[in-house]
């Protein structure tokens, strides 16, 4: 029986390591800044208003039906949805509510992995019904960014972007410039829905059934019930 969770020191250490490119003290000041973040950041309060609001319209969750074995569960993020509950504006209050349904779903997914030394997620950001020119809100992308890259390193398997039209996505990546290197390599954004079944372990047919992607992931949907209050 394993005796440490994923994100204890014994495991996640060679993870801050990795992500400083084996510079001990540089890695210490990570995992240091890590564990003072986790003991600000938690517990999280799930009672919040728009906390609850994100969570009952499942505009984050899970999808957790890959075909493999190997390909890591996916944290799902409605962007259209997002927009319609106004939360994408600027307001540092209502953000944070996104990320906090994010780090939820992101831990509860971590902690499933098979292998507590080296758990990996997958990130799907659902762009179906946004125009990338008129509302794409690249703000909230940067705040889960801000949260995930120092706090959660080396535990991205992909993080796919879909739809973006051929046309529009040089802009994307453009918008995306804040993201490092080596993560950026991890970042599919395309148009083309048989390579995000390919990407992410999904069944093309199944979605096709579904109707949609949002068709399936409601019909797949595995966690967020224990979140939920009325």
């Amino acid at each position: 029986m394993e005796r440490y969770m994923w994100d204890s020191r014994v495991h996640s250490w060679s993870r801050f390591l990795s992500a400083r490119n084996g510079i001990v003290p540089q890695a210490m000041t990570m995992i240091q800044a890590h564990e003072r973040w986790r003991n600000e950041f938690f517990p999280i309060d799930l009672t919040e208003p728009f906390l609850q609001k994100i969570l009952k319209a499942h505009a984050v969750s899970e999808i957790d039906v890959a075909d493999e074995e190997d390909i890591a569960a996916t944290v799902y993020i409605d962007f259209a949805k997002l927009q319609s509950l106004r939360l994408m504006d600027e307001s540092e209050s209502l953000s944070m509510e996104v990320v906090k349904a994010f780090v939820l779903y992101t831990e509860t997914l971590l902690a499933k992995a098979p292998d507590p030394r080296r758990p990996k997620t997958c990130q799907f950001v659902d762009l179906t019904g946004v125009s990338i020119k008129q509302g794409f809100n690249v703000n909230i992308l940067k705040k889960l960014y801000a949260t995930f890259e120092p706090n959660y390193p080396e535990t991205l398997e992909k993080m796919v972007m879909y739809p973006v039209p051929r046309v529009m996505a040089s802009a994307v990546n453009v918008m995306l410039n804040f993201v490092n290197e080596n993560t950026r390599k991890k970042f599919v954004i395309t148009d083309d829905l048989l390579v995000v079944c390919k990407e992410l372990g999904w069944n093309t047919k199944e979605i096709e059934t579904c109707g949609s992607i949002n068709g399936y992931m409601k019909k797949h949907l595995k966690h967020g019930l224990s979140f939920l209050f009325e």
